[in-house]
């Protein structure tokens, strides 16, 4: 395993990528110990190469493109590969080794990434990973993420105050600081899913706390990723077990991951709405013009999408049938009204008939 070891121009670089991001952090630290193993290769470090690329003894494209094909011989995925690069230019450029674009794209040939076809996840999938599931934590956590459409990160980040059991449907409250665009937002989950997560918090309601990871199994847990990593792994567990752990061709990658759920969340709630609601609630860049009240929004996902982002059939039938009995109830109201307005204008038409020119004189004298 390597290990970078970190000195003070790498610690200050990586502290200036953390402002913003510790996953960018992560990403570019990772990065720099292949550069840094890279380099002791050649008997350099990451604070030697500096100096000598100030002075032109050595060439920034030369010694990038050759780190370029370390990596590759390193089997590195295509896509890991662009960002431990990225990193890397960016720790250079920070200590003011000029990098042109245009002689970077000419200089230094990186290997092209063709993106394989996403495996389509539906309900009726979902199901059949269900049968084989018997974590109720995992079971929730599944519901969960296809009804809500929370990145994995998102899910396992959820605190009990941050879920609203009062509304209907529940309401849950992804903090900027969870998100991968930094913007928090107000998303909302199935009755189906709201009803495990009852059930979930059920066995321990005395002793937790408004800052309690909803999917931690100790109280004082305060570690996300740790949740999310065990998740995964029961995920995993799940999918060998239902014979649907198959692997993209040529990758290590499967082609049904957590982040399916996300996918089947958009695509259900693009085709029962339009785009720019599926993308304001999965947390996407929408339009600026499309703006709608919360209750407005909340309503939208109650009676157009919940009964379609619902698993169990028996569930999704009672949402569907109180969705429909809703919109009879909306029509025959409306019918309603639209009669009496009919009667008022035709009473009003009678009236109108039996006024003659000396009643109407008589009217505007009184």
């Amino acid at each position: 395993m390597l290990v970078l070891e970190t000195s003070n121009q790498v610690n200050t670089f990586l502290k200036s990528i953390g402002r913003n991001s510790k996953n960018s952090r992560k990403t570019y630290g990772t990065g720099l110990v292949h550069f840094a193993e890279f380099l002791r290769r050649q008997n350099q470090t990451a604070d030697t190469i500096i100096p000598l690329l100030v002075k032109g003894k050595v060439n920034v494209y030369e010694l990038l493109d050759q780190f370029v094909s370390y990596l590759t011989r390193q089997n590195i995925a295509v896509t890991s590969l662009n960002l431990y690069v990225a990193a890397v230019r960016s720790y250079l450029q920070y200590f003011d080794i000029d990098i042109s674009i245009s002689k970077f794209k000419r200089r230094v040939k990186m290997p092209k990434s063709y993106a394989d076809p996403e495996e389509p996840l539906s309900l009726s999938d979902i199901r059949d990973l269900l049968e084989f599931c018997n974590n109720a934590r995992l079971t929730c956590y599944l519901l969960l993420l296809v009804s809500s459409g929370l990145r994995p990160m998102e899910a396992a980040s959820l605190r009990l105050k941050d879920v609203d059991f009062s509304t209907n449907p529940t309401r849950l409250n992804i903090r900027r600081e969870i998100t991968k665009t930094k913007r928090g937002r107000i998303v909302y989950c199935s009755d189906e899913a709201t009803t495990h997560l009852k059930k979930l918090l059920q066995f321990r309601k005395n002793e937790l706390q408004p800052e309690t990871l909803v999917f931690s199994v100790k109280l004082d847990a305060r570690a996300p990723e740790t949740i999310y990593y065990k998740m995964l792994l029961q995920f995993e567990k799940l999918q060998t077990i239902a014979n649907k752990d198959q692997r993209k061709e040529n990758s290590r990658r499967r082609k049904i991951t957590l982040h399916s759920f996300r996918r089947t969340a958009f695509s259900i709630i693009n085709e029962q709405t339009n785009s720019e609601y599926a993308n304001w609630f999965l947390g996407h860049h929408h339009s600026v013009y499309w703006t709608h009240k919360e209750q407005e929004r909340c309503e939208i996902y109650r009676t157009k999408r919940m009964p379609f982002l619902t698993v169990y059939q028996e569930t999704r039938d009672n949402s569907i049938e109180a969705a429909l009995r809703e919109k009879d109830q909306t029509i025959k109201l409306l019918t309603n009204r639209i009669a009496d307005i009919e009667l008022h204008q035709k009473t009003q038409s009678e009236i109108l008939k039996h006024l003659t020119p000396e009643l109407l004189e008589r009217i505007k004298k009184s």
